[in-house]
């Protein structure tokens, strides 16, 4: 069985410094079409102005702003304040995501043990936003690992984005 290849990220991930849990990207594997081997991804950590992720050389054009369950209705129900501020930050960008780290269901159905906050709330709330803010785009995802996977692959996107735009006006 050939041994298989490694397939290096073109960019650096930046994490944010005040990121209490973060992402390892370190279980990910590339596309068939890429060979299907492990993903090699650097990352450096970084104090970031807006969001946890973002990738070096665009800090300032996309981010993704990390949510565990705790956090999200710690957040809504009393953080909100500094968290608008934060979407009104990731709303000027080129394109942010937040990724929440449980599926719609767990947020309706398990809202964490200390809040006080009814779920319903945070669903009108990111309603709200998603309107207010349509840069900034909202996923949930069913557990760390899918979440991180996504994290991962939003920035992937942008960068390959960022790479056909720079071929296309290479071509002019």
């Amino acid at each position: 069985m050939p041994t298989e290849r490694p397939v290096r990220f073109g960019a650096t991930i930046l994490t944010d410094n005040r990121e209490q849990h973060p992402y390892a990207f370190a279980a990910l594997r590339a596309d068939k079409r890429q060979g299907g081997g492990p993903m090699l991804i650097e990352t450096k950590t970084v104090c970031l102005n807006t969001g946890d992720y973002s990738l070096d050389g665009y800090a300032d054009r996309v981010a993704v702003e990390r949510k565990s369950l705790n956090d999200l209705f710690h957040t809504i129900g009393q953080a909100r304040d500094r968290f608008e501020r934060e979407l009104e930050r990731l709303s000027v960008m080129d394109t942010a995501l937040v990724m929440i780290e449980a599926d719609w269901l767990t947020i309706f159905t398990s809202p964490p043990k200390h809040s006080q906050l009814d779920p319903k709330v945070v669903f009108r709330s990111i309603l709200a936003w998603v309107q207010r803010f349509p840069r900034v785009h909202w996923f949930p995802a069913p557990d760390r690992q899918f979440a991180e996977a996504t994290t991962f692959r939003f920035l992937e996107r942008f960068h390959r984005e960022r790479e056909r735009e720079q071929h296309e006006k290479g071509k002019r």
